[in-house]
């Protein structure tokens, strides 16, 4: 049983046990299924917007290029991949993609294609958030200056797009202010999306302001845990330093003793030695008168 939680949303990708080609295809497509992904967006504001005909094509055009890219890609990698059946269950949320650009391509007249739309945005923020958290950088400490500048400019383009989807909006101000506290959750009610389609970017702007302030909270934690850190590695590599040195001066003072014990030891060595000398000496000169004696 695979351990991915990512598997519960329908976005498990190749299992680890899988073959080397299929995980390598995998990378390759990462970055163009998530593009494609997002494209369900502008096709749900065009098709909601209800200006003209041209707007209704394009969102057209975009559905089928999102059918069969989504289509071709999961049939490419039942192709290729070791185990088909499990990479199909464990990757639902491309089922759900495919059947969602269908229904949008076949039956765009049918009252409940609205839904469907809202569910294939729905996946494409589940695919950026599969995206997001390859960005290791983003749950660092050094992370904090990057989200800064993707809340940012998230709410400046949120802003724009309430202010073309919303009659009610008159000014970029407005809308601007109204991503803002959407994105906050403060909600003053002074300003309120109207339309279905603003109340659909509203709805995802909520989502991506909670993962925008989950994100930089971590990051000031993890900016006082880091500090502290950094200050007990350089209390650590202090003491190792100091120990080092203690070792050394130790070391030194044992050899010094160890020194003195051996110069001791030489000269009582040579002490005896010369008074070994002394003795065959003596020795010697005592064999010649006891030879004359005999």
């Amino acid at each position: 049983m695979t351990r991915n939680p990512l598997v519960w949303i329908g976005l498990g990708g190749v299992t680890a046990e899988d073959n080397p080609r299929a995980h390598l295809w995998q990378q390759r497509l990462h970055w163009a299924m998530v593009l494609v992904a997002l494209m369900g967006v502008p096709a749900y504001m065009l098709d909601s917007a209800q200006q003209s005909d041209l707007s209704h094509r394009i969102a057209g055009v975009l559905d089928v290029f999102i059918l069969a890219a989504f289509a071709a890609e999961m049939v490419w990698m039942l192709c290729i991949s070791s185990f088909p059946l499990r990479y199909l269950l464990e990757n639902w949320l491309n089922v759900v993609i495919v059947a969602g650009a269908a229904a949008a391509v076949l039956g765009s007249d049918t009252g409940w294609i609205a839904i469907v739309r809202g569910m294939r945005v729905a996946i494409a923020v589940l695919v950026v958030v599969r995206t997001a958290a390859e960005f290791h950088i983003l749950f660092t400490r050094k992370g904090a200056p990057l989200l800064v500048g993707v809340g940012v400019i998230t709410l400046l383009l949120a802003g724009a797009v309430l202010y073309g989807l919303d009659p009610k909006i008159t000014t970029y101000g407005d809308g601007l202010w109204l991503a803002f506290i959407t994105a906050t959750t403060v909600g003053y009610g002074d300003v309120v999306p109207t339309t279905g389609p603003s109340r659909m970017v509203a709805a995802l702007i909520v989502m991506a302001g909670f993962a925008l302030i989950a994100l930089f909270t971590a990051n000031i934690v993890a900016f006082f845990i880091g500090r502290d850190e950094t200050r007990l590695r350089e209390d650590l590599h202090h003491d190792i330093i100091e120990l080092r040195k203690e070792n050394a001066r130790l070391l030194a003072a044992e050899e010094w003793r160890l020194s003195l014990e051996l110069d001791v030891q030489l000269k009582s060595m040579r002490e005896e030695v010369a008074a070994l000398r002394r003795d065959l000496a003596a020795l010697h000169s005592t064999l010649p008168a006891t030879r004359q004696d005999k």
